[in-house]
């Protein structure tokens, strides 16, 4: 069988493609007249959602391919940008919705105005609705078709053949006779597939045009500063837009004109003024900058609005035009030309029945491949659950890039943790634990003041306000901080508690995490939020653990060791934690508290200006710019600006032992700096024996408990061999991570890994710290997404590192 294909948009070339991967037919795919068509110049928007039934089955089936063929997602092109689609409610808006929730399960949802408000938009007209879609976004048809046609050139039963066509001309036994150039030729079938040169191709050989007519398409794409908006539809005010491949927008207003020639046509006057102004008044936040390009053109389209075959001459004849969708045909035309294929060579291949419905299954999936490869079976991916991004560990790093995350896409992100519900460090909080960092380095107000998870907005809508702002505070309790987290945690809504991660491995369709032994998802990037574990020393080893124990255990054990509160007690560690665990002591009737730090004094943080210039972007962008070994030095020498202990503690424990001298007659707590415990042994009394070095000779205590509080190690994440030996690490044996926090790893293949917390010797001081969470995280963002998503200004600083 001869089957002619004519017009080498995205709709013919697929269809021509389609109809190759049957062995006993032989396509010609007739290219037009030169120059692109109003797919190339607006076109190549993919999302489930449509108005019309038949063209939202067809655009659902659409992205269900090509999210099943990662092969086909690739050689497209694809870009996830998520889709707005804004309307007046009608009845069976929420079936619909559902049907693509169906197909994409946690992708789409029907907001109601006070939704899209929050989202950005305004001014829309009362009771508008709209649909939301993560699994939206756009593809690059001119790359697909090129690709396409590279196969169908090489091809054993296909052809590309230059055009333009002269001629048709039905012939009594139902074939058709195509005309070109210095050619004609017969064919058992011709599908007519020209977009908006499909009707006049039609009349100009005497033949019904109905029901296609073509209309003007003018489209600008601008530069943008800050973020984008998702790919959307405002059947409201007939605007449209979607990202661009290079950040910028495409913007445009249905222009009503009809009729027109097809090709690049005139502008239409003020259509481009209309689409910006309309744009500035439902998306205020959007900031147009200068117009890259201005594209006009015609598209061709039909009532109703699908992309389907049509039969020109009825049962007479085997000539049929596949256009007429929308306008822009790229979201339905894989499962389209699918079901266009089916149905031309059903009853004349195989003997059966012209279908009219489609299965995404009832075809094998091909890859396009490069010229003169053969076509294979591209292997269904997994059922696992795919997300854009996974991020191991819900601790503020993650929580942060999660927060700035769901503000500027609506790609998909998870975040897997081990802990059964939201916390933070949980054990050690208790009254009278105060923050290091001021409140206002929160999960987002460093890049983003109006974000809604702002540490202000936690107070105003928890009714905290005043009540905070009355008690003075010098430094944020602790649990208050905690409780914040907890509150953007539950807004966030994207953390999988109860979920140990214990393997991460790199597949063909991206990463694959396994939850106790078990594959739990997918996604295309990685972000390990992993944080730190206590660290037991190796002098301790062998001490009974009721009376030894880590000081994240101290609040469990009080009640145990009440009897005993006038026991010697000993704390390991000069840090913040082991004050902490000494004022809790002496806050809960202890009277004799041994606190021993290796250091010659226990430290209090340089809480200077100078030393908070150490904590800006400006200095980290310093650090980069070193050699390894100098960097190292400077951190090094920095430490104690931040590894150290609050002025404001260290004064509640003088004033709290000033105020035990009254009672007792002595401090009971005596302050040990200088002493490093080396070794320790159970006594036969009950009591603790510890050995430590001294400046002077050795000492030894004798304790009836000892809390240890000597630091935190960083959690190594759970690669599998594979991946761990892609991974680069440097002569530390740490991951080599690069400056926007991406690791360095063989094998990337467009897939990347970031990591927090894990880069202290090339990051500096704010790596594991609250300082920057939020700048860490748009760092990440603007990297992950290859735009500048956050501008990240610190220009304005006095010290010239």
């Amino acid at each position: 069988m001869r089957v002619c294909v004519i017009g080498a948009g995205i709709a013919g070339t697929l269809l021509a493609w389609r109809l190759s991967g049957y062995p006993a037919v032989s396509v010609d795919l007739v290219t037009g007249l030169p120059g692109t068509d109003a797919t190339a110049a607006s076109g190549g928007g993919v999302r489930g959602f449509e108005s019309h039934p038949e063209q939202r089955r067809l655009a659902i089936e659409s992205l269900a391919e090509l999210f099943e063929t990662p092969a086909l997602l690739d050689q497209a092109g694809y870009t996830e940008t998520g889709s707005t689609y804004l309307m007046a409610p009608w009845a069976g808006l929420a079936d619909a919705v559902a049907e693509v929730e169906h197909m994409h399960p946690g992708s789409t949802e029907l907001v109601d105005g006070s939704t899209l408000r929050s989202l950005g938009w305004h001014g829309l007209p009362d009771g508008t609705v709209g649909v939301l879609e993560k699994r939206a976004g756009f593809i690059r048809p001119d790359q697909l078709r090129a690709l396409v046609m590279d196969q169908l050139a090489c091809g054993h039963n296909s052809r590309v053949v230059t055009g333009p066509v002269l001629g048709l001309v039905p012939h009594p036994d139902g074939s058709v006779s195509c005309r070109l150039p210095g050619d004609s030729t017969r064919y058992d079938v011709v599908v007519v597939a020209a977009g908006p040169w499909t009707p006049g191709l039609l009349a100009g050989n005497s033949l019904p045009a109905e029901p296609y007519r073509t209309k003007a398409i003018q489209v600008a794409v601008y530069k943008v500063a800050g973020a984008l908006p998702t790919m959307f539809v405002d059947e409201t005010s007939d605007l449209y837009g979607r990202p661009t491949a290079d950040g910028g927008l495409l913007l445009g207003v249905d222009s009503h004109s009809w009729s027109v020639p097809p090709g690049s046509s005139e502008p239409v006057d003020d259509l481009a003024a209309r689409a910006v102004r309309i744009a500035g008044e439902r998306l205020p936040h959007l900031r147009l900058l200068e117009t890259a390009h201005t594209v006009n053109n015609a598209d061709c389209y039909a009532d109703p609005p699908v992309l389907t075959l049509w039969s020109v001459l009825g049962s007479t004849h085997r000539l049929f035009t596949f256009t007429g969708g929308s306008g822009g045909s790229v979201k339905t035309a894989l499962a389209a030309s699918r079901t266009a294929a089916s149905d031309l060579l059903g009853p004349l291949v195989t003997g059966g029945d012209t279908r009219t419905t489609t299965s995404r299954t009832e075809n094998k999936r091909m890859t396009i491949m490069e010229p003169g490869i053969e076509p294979t079976t591209e292997r269904t991916t997994s059922s696992l659950t795919r997300y854009h991004t996974i991020g191991i560990g819900a601790g503020p790093s993650n929580l942060s890039l999660a927060a700035l995350y769901k503000n500027v896409t609506t790609e998909k992100l998870a975040l897997f943790d081990s802990r059964p519900g939201s916390g933070w460090h949980t054990p050690l909080l208790y009254p009278g634990v105060r923050m290091q960092t001021g409140w206002m380095k929160d999960l987002v107000s460093l890049v983003d003041p109006r974000h809604e998870l702002t540490f202000l907005n936690y107070l105003v809508t928890s009714g905290r306000l005043y009540a905070l702002i009355n008690s003075q505070f010098d430094a944020l309790p602790r649990i208050e901080y905690e409780r914040y987290l907890a509150w953007a945690t539950e807004r966030l809504g994207v953390v999988r508690f109860d979920s140990r991660v214990d393997s991460i491995s790199i597949t063909e369709h991206g990463f694959e995490i396994s939850v106790d032994g078990e594959p739990a998802a997918v996604s295309e990037h990685l972000v390990l939020g992993l944080g730190t574990r206590p660290v037991w020393p190796e002098y301790l080893r062998g001490l009974p653990p009721t009376s030894a124990f880590i000081a994240d255990e101290l609040g469990s054990r009080l009640p145990g060791m009440e009897a005993s509160k006038a026991d010697p007690i000993a704390v390991i560690g000069g840090g913040q934690t082991g004050l902490e665990c000494v004022l809790r002591l002496l806050g809960t009737g202890f009277t004799d508290i041994r606190w021993l730090g290796r250091n010659q004094w226990f430290r209090s943080i340089d809480d200077s200006p100078m030393a908070n210039d150490l904590y800006r972007p400006s200095h980290i962008e310093y650090l980069q710019g070193l050699n390894r070994g100098k960097r190292r030095e400077m951190i090094v020498d920095a430490r104690y600006s931040g590894d150290a202990i609050t002025p404001g503690g260290l004064r509640a424990l003088y004033q709290g032992n000033y105020d035990g001298l009254f009672e007792l007659g002595r401090f009971p707590v005596t302050l040990l700096p200088g002493r490093d415990v080396t070794s320790s042994e159970a006594l036969p009394d009950g009591l603790l024996r510890l050995r430590c070095t001294t400046t002077q000779a050795p000492e030894e205590y004798d304790v009836r408990h000892v809390v240890v509080a000597t630091g935190r190690e960083h959690v190594q994440a759970p690669f599998d061999d594979d991946l761990r030996e892609r991974i680069d690490y440097d002569d530390d044996g740490d991951m080599l991570v690069e400056p926007d926090y991406s690791v360095r790893w063989k094998g990337m293949n467009g897939h990347r890994i970031y990591s927090f917390n894990a880069s202290r010797y090339s990051h500096g001081l704010t790596n594991a710290g609250l300082t920057q969470l939020p700048v860490r995280a748009a760092m990440v963002l603007n990297s992950m997404f290859d735009r500048e998503i956050y501008p990240i200004n610190d220009d304005l600083c006095a010290v010239q590192w």
